[in-house]
C-alpha cells in the first residue's frame, strides 16, 4: 500500500506539496494520469496496476477517491475558494498556457464557458467518490458531495488559504501513520498573480453569476474548514508544530540549494496509466 495518494485539484496549491513530496520521496513518487487528457483514473486500477511501479506514493489529477482501506495509508486533497481558484485557473491558462480562447475572452466569459460543462463544483466533483451510474452519465465526474466523508481518518482535506496550518495536520496525521515527512517549503510554487484589472473584474461580478456553479464547492469548503479547526484543536502540541514548521521553512527560503530542490518532473516524464495498463515505461 502507498503512503499517500494526492488527488491533485487543478489550481489548488498542488505543485507546492508535490514540491515538498519530490524532497522526500525522489523517483518513488509517481506523477500518474490518465494518457486523455480529463479522462478519470478509477483507484482500482491504480490498486491493480502499482504493484509493477516502485512508487511509495502518487499525485494525480485525474483518479477517483478510493474508499478506506484501499491503494493508500492516507488520501490527500485541498480545496480553495472556489472563485479565487477559478480565477487563478482563468490567468494561468491565459497567461502560463497561452491559451488562444482566451485570448480575447474576459473572466465572465470564461465562467459562462465552464458553467456548460462538468468543470461546474468541480472541487466537489474531483473529491466525490464515483459509483457505476456516476461513471455511466458523467464519466467519473458526477458531484456526490453527500458520499464526501471528512471523518474518514484516512483522508486528509486541507484549505489553501490555511496552507501552513494544513501541512502541520497533515504532518501529524502521517507521524499517526508511521510515516515521518518534512512538508517544509521555502516558496509557493506554479502561481500566479492577478493584475489590478483583473480583480477589478472579479469584484464586479454578480454573486447569480457564479452562484450555482460554486455552491457546492463552497458548501464543501466550509465543512473543510470547520474539520481543519478540529485537527488543529487536537493536536496537544499545536504552537511547538507551528514553530517547528516555519523555522524548517524559513530555513528552505535561506538557503539557495535546499530552495531550488529537486524539481518537479515535467510532463513528458509523467505516468501514463489506462485500464489497459502503463503507456509509458519511464527510465
Amino acid at each position: 500500500m502507498l503512503d499517500l495518494l494526492h488527488l491533485h485539484g487543478f489550481k489548488c496549491a498542488g505543485s507546492s506539496l508535490i514540491w515538498a513530496l519530490q524532497q522526500h520521496y525522489g523517483d518513488a513518487l509517481g506523477y500518474v494520469e490518465h494518457p486523455d487528457p480529463g479522462t478519470r483514473l478509477a483507484w482500482l486500477t491504480l490498486e491493480v496496476v502499482h504493484p509493477r511501479r516502485p512508487f511509495q506514493a502518487v499525485t494525480s489529477h485525474l483518479i477517483t477517491l478510493p474508499p478506506p482501506g484501499r491503494v493508500a495509508h492516507l488520501k490527500v486533497a485541498f480545496l480553495r475558494d472556489p472563485i479565487a481558484r477559478l480565477a487563478s485557473a482563468y490567468r494561468f491558462q491565459r497567461d502560463t498556457q497561452k491559451a488562444q480562447w482566451l485570448e480575447n475572452l474576459s473572466f465572465e466569459g470564461y465562467l459562462e464557458n465552464l458553467a456548460r460543462s462538468s468543470l461546474a463544483n468541480f472541487q466537489t466533483r474531483h473529491l466525490s467518490p464515483q459509483e457505476p451510474v456516476d461513471w455511466e452519465l458523467r464519466a467519473g465526474w458526477g458531484a456526490r458531495p453527500e458520499l464526501i466523508d471528512l471523518e474518514r481518518t484516512d483522508l486528509f482535506v486541507g484549505v489553501v488559504e490555511r496552507y501552513d496550518d494544513s501541512l502541520v495536520v497533515l504532518e501529524a496525521m502521517l507521524e499517526a501513520h508511521g510515516i515521518a515527512i518534512s512538508l517544509a517549503y521555502g516558496t509557493a510554487r506554479n502561481t500566479t498573480e492577478p493584475s489590478k484589472q483583473d480583480r477589478t473584474a472579479a469584484l464586479a461580478l454578480p454573486s447569480h453569476k457564479y452562484l450555482f456553479m460554486t455552491e457546492l464547492d463552497r458548501s464543501l469548503l466550509l465543512r473543510a474548514h470547520d474539520r481543519l479547526d478540529r485537527h488543529l484543536a487536537a493536536l496537544p502540541d499545536l504552537e511547538a508544530r507551528r514553530h517547528a514548521f516555519r523555522e524548517r521553512c524559513n530555513a528552505i527560503a535561506a538557503d539557495p540549494i535546499a530552495l531550488r530542490g529537486q524539481p518537479l518532473r515535467p510532463v513528458p516524464q509523467w505516468d501514463y496509466l489506462s485500464d489497459d495498463g502503463w503507456v509509458n515505461v519511464r527510465h
